[in-house]
């Protein structure tokens, strides 16, 4: 907002007939120093007049701090009031995660058993002896799902189990069929294995591979299965056993998951409850904002309209914020008691979002208020003293304007 200070007429400035007799000007030496009087009394009121113009612009930039923490905790959909947490008695056997907006609910998740994909598991080979793969064109198939594909991998004469076992795990990658390949090492002995992993968890991930020219696959070890792919088997709230392809299974409409990790014998507690601690830090930030904005108000004292101060005052001082933890100081800022807050979050909160975010809550009332300054003239906010002031140093900048200049004479300025 840029500050424009308007002239109330409280003394009338000079007008094009005025009589320069007026003035009483009998030396150029004594007007010369009547001038220089004039003109040092005149920039000490456009200084006053400067200061409360960076006073009230410093106070409406905080009120639009203030107001944008406020808005913050008023959104519908992502304030922190809407974040949640999700916590597990037993996080060894399974996990949760919450997304914003989730009920507040425990859960109890036993798990039977949690899917798996399929492994294949070959054998491990001395990594420096020459590949035990046939050499040429080595052609297999991998199907899953239904669809098979062919891959295929080229052995030189001179290649190791270690370079042949690398072209074979690339070609496996580069074809995308839902099986990736790895290769892993001994740690004892540094030998290598391939190893074919289907890339979901499930029964229908179940995969095959076989040789159709050379013997990759055979000579390798991984025609065969080590592990085989399977359903999740559990049961939440005690209910019927259900079975998933995934581990990850749903709690509350996407809103809440439960990651099974490993069978339990007995039920696992998933709760799910309001972030707290991302509460009060949004809280926390909305209490710094309104203190620097009171900081800016005692800054222009002497040139604001005491009303400004009173009327923000006004809003944060009631027996409900005190009770959830947010007090008002002797000298009118706030203070946050976060552990307070942190048990009226705990005993009742929807009555803490309410008294803070809701309707007429705390974060309304001050957004709205800082709104208001957004649409008044910045003059509207000095005091009588202000613009007192400001009317003085229009008039004397008028006079100034009127005054004679010294050049080979008195010559009278030109509008004039």
């Amino acid at each position: 907002m840029t500050l424009s200070i308007n002239s109330f007429n409280l003394m009338n400035p000079i007008s094009r007939t005025t009589s320069l007799s007026n003035y009483s000007f009998n030396s150029p030496g004594e007007n010369t120093s009547l001038f220089s009087k004039f003109v040092s009394k005149s920039n000490v009121y456009e200084q006053y007049i400067k200061t409360a113009a960076n006073g009230v612009a410093n106070f409406l930039k905080s009120a639009q701090d203030m107001q944008a923490s406020a808005q913050k905790l008023m959104q519908k959909d992502h304030s922190s009031f809407q974040a949640r947490t999700a916590e597990s008695s037993d996080r060894m056997k399974v996990t949760a995660a919450a997304s914003a907006g989730a009920a507040s609910q425990t859960y109890e998740v036993k798990v039977n058993a949690v899917a798996t994909s399929q492994t294949n598991s070959g054998s491990f080979l001395s990594k420096a002896d020459t590949s035990v793969v046939s050499k040429g064109t080595n052609q297999f198939d991998i199907t899953i799902g239904g669809k098979t594909t062919k891959v295929s991998a080229v052995i030189s004469d001179k290649d190791t189990n270690d370079q042949a076992l690398t072209k074979l795990k690339d070609a496996v990658n580069a074809a995308k069929t839902g099986v990736t390949a790895s290769i892993v090492t001994d740690d004892q002995t540094g030998k290598k294995k391939l190893e074919l992993s289907s890339d979901k968890t499930g029964a229908d991930q179940v995969f095959e591979v076989e040789d159709v020219t050379g013997n990759a696959m055979s000579a390798t070890g991984v025609n065969h299965a080590t592990q085989l792919a399977s359903n999740a088997f559990y049961s939440v709230n005690g209910g019927a056993t259900q079975t998933s392809k995934s581990n990850t299974i749903d709690l509350e409409k996407g809103k809440a998951t439960a990651t099974l990790i490993a069978p339990s014998t007995e039920a696992v507690k998933i709760q799910i409850k309001p972030d707290e601690d991302k509460v009060i830090a949004q809280v926390k930030d909305l209490v710094t904002d309104y203190n620097a904005m009171h900081d800016r108000l005692k800054e222009a004292g002497g040139v604001m309209d005491s009303s400004v101060r009173k009327s923000m005052e006004s809003l944060v001082s009631s027996s409900t914020y005190e009770r959830i933890g947010i007090h008002r100081n002797g000298d009118g800022t706030l203070k946050l008691d976060e552990e307070q807050l942190k048990k009226s979050l705990s005993a009742n909160f929807e009555q803490t979002t309410k008294a803070i975010s809701g309707s007429y809550g705390l974060a309304d009332r001050l957004s709205t208020a800082a709104e208001r300054y957004n649409d008044v003239k910045a003059s509207s906010l000095l005091n009588a003293k202000a613009r007192q002031v400001q009317q003085f140093a229009m008039y004397q900048s008028s006079m100034q304007m009127a005054m004679p200049t010294l050049a080979s004479g008195w010559i009278v300025n030109s509008l004039y």
